[in-house]
């Protein structure tokens, strides 16, 4: 079974990683198939530099990711590519939300105030 993993380089107390391709047999820092990108997490901000085509052709072709690889494909954007849905930011959900907020609001709002007025013509006729 191939696996997509973290292969750690760097000093002592200084890790940095890379995003690599590897048979799951192989030890983590032994024989690797591809080096698809590297991920620096003690920069400041963290460093993530992924190829996404080769990311999700290597995802197309069964490869698996482990669970720090997933997280980084999702923050990528290979992941959603691959799985069919676009990528979530902060600035796009940010100019849509308002959107989705108010559009549902106005047609609760409109049956509550006909009822209302209704109740209030009922009441002045008796």
């Amino acid at each position: 079974m191939v696996k997509i993993r973290l292969m750690r380089t760097g000093k002592k107390k200084r890790a940095s990683y890379r995003v690599v391709v590897a048979n799951a047999t192989s030890p983590r820092d032994g024989r690797i198939i591809e080096s698809i990108g590297h991920y620096q997490p003690r920069a400041d901000p963290s460093v993530i530099v992924i190829d996404n085509d080769r990311a999700v052709y290597w995802l197309r072709q069964g490869a698996q990711p482990s669970q720090p690889v997933r997280k980084l494909l999702d923050i990528s954007g290979a992941w959603g590519e691959f799985s069919g849905r676009p990528r979530v930011t902060a600035a796009s959900t940010a100019g849509s939300t308002p959107e989705a907020e108010v559009s549902p609001a106005a047609p609760r709002a409109t049956p509550a105030a006909s009822v209302a007025e209704g109740g209030e013509e009922g009441s002045s006729e008796e």
